[in-house]
């Protein structure tokens, strides 16, 4: 299959097959995929360009773009080549200290809230143009990184609810929403269009433990609310949850209920509801 005929947001990568694969078709757009990753580990974005053994790309995610040439002392007990690194290191931060700690929040936020390098990186060159413009300050630092990774997940197509990002960020509700204003507003942010059901079908997947299978097939039915009108006026992450829910069933990978409402935040009410437009308009046909 031709990667163009599949839109890259539909593409999910199968690891126990190697496979990449278009969840709207189930057909296989890249195979035998080898891992061509790093044998050594890494645990913050500053330490993996350190330790790579090649030019790595730039990135926003680090004050100086990851540009930086380290300076390590070579001999025991030189004190020049320390005096040297010493000074390279305090160079390296001078008037930046702010920016570092900034930058340093949106790591943190990224991986709390398991999103992908992109949407890190979008919400890091929001946080750096607010920076420059003197908005960030230390007591609002918290809100403002909330607010950009919010605001980057939906550049980015990969939404994240409101409430999960006020879970594991830890701030309020509506020094989130003066923050989101203050980006849309300050830095001429095009507001993103309304998320769409399949958007949210990798991400709730994934926090549900199921397996690439099971997320395909959610996505055709999340595809197919969106396509036949079923979806408007009705939440898109709900109507994931929904075609998850029935797609765990079909596959037998079931989730019950209750499990996926609290995955969402919802009541087991809902999911039924929605669970019952799919099965009430759709013919599904399971060959055993």
């Amino acid at each position: 299959m031709n990667p163009n005929t599949c839109p890259p947001e539909h593409i999910v990568f199968d690891e126990i097959r190697g496979e990449y694969v278009c969840t709207l078709t189930g057909e296989v757009v890249e195979d035998a995929v080898i891992d061509t990753g790093p044998e050594w580990r890494s645990f913050t974005e500053e330490d993996r360009l350190r330790r790579s053994r090649v030019g790595a790309p730039r990135t926003a995610l680090v004050h100086d773009y990851g540009l930086t040439t380290y300076i390590r002392p070579q001999r025991r007990g030189d004190p020049r080549q320390y005096k040297l690194a010493a000074l390279q290191a305090s160079l390296r931060t001078r008037g930046q200290k702010r920016l570092i700690e900034v930058l340093r929040e949106v790591n943190k936020a990224a991986a709390r809230l398991h999103l992908p390098a992109r949407v890190a990186e979008t919400a890091a060159i929001l946080l750096r143009r607010l920076e420059s413009m003197g908005l960030i300050k230390k007591n609002n630092m918290a809100e403002y990184v909330a607010a950009a990774v919010y605001v980057a997940a939906k550049m980015e197509r990969h939404p994240v609810p409101l409430q999960e990002v006020i879970d594991a960020l830890g701030v309020d509700r509506q020094a989130i929403w003066r923050a989101t204003i203050n980006i849309y507003n300050k830095l001429k942010v095009t507001r993103s269009r309304a998320p769409k059901p399949v958007e949210f079908v990798p991400r709730l997947a994934s926090k549900l433990n199921l397996s690439p299978e099971v997320e395909m097939l959610a996505s055709r039915f999340a595809h197919l609310l969106q396509e036949t009108g079923l979806a408007q006026g009705k939440p898109p992450m709900v109507l994931a949850a929904a075609s998850l829910y029935l797609a765990s069933i079909l596959l037998d990978e079931k989730r019950n209920q209750t499990e996926i409402a609290r995955a969402v935040g919802v009541t087991d009410a809902t999911i039924r509801n929605r669970y019952r437009d799919i099965v009430d308009h759709f013919y599904i046909e399971v060959r055993l």
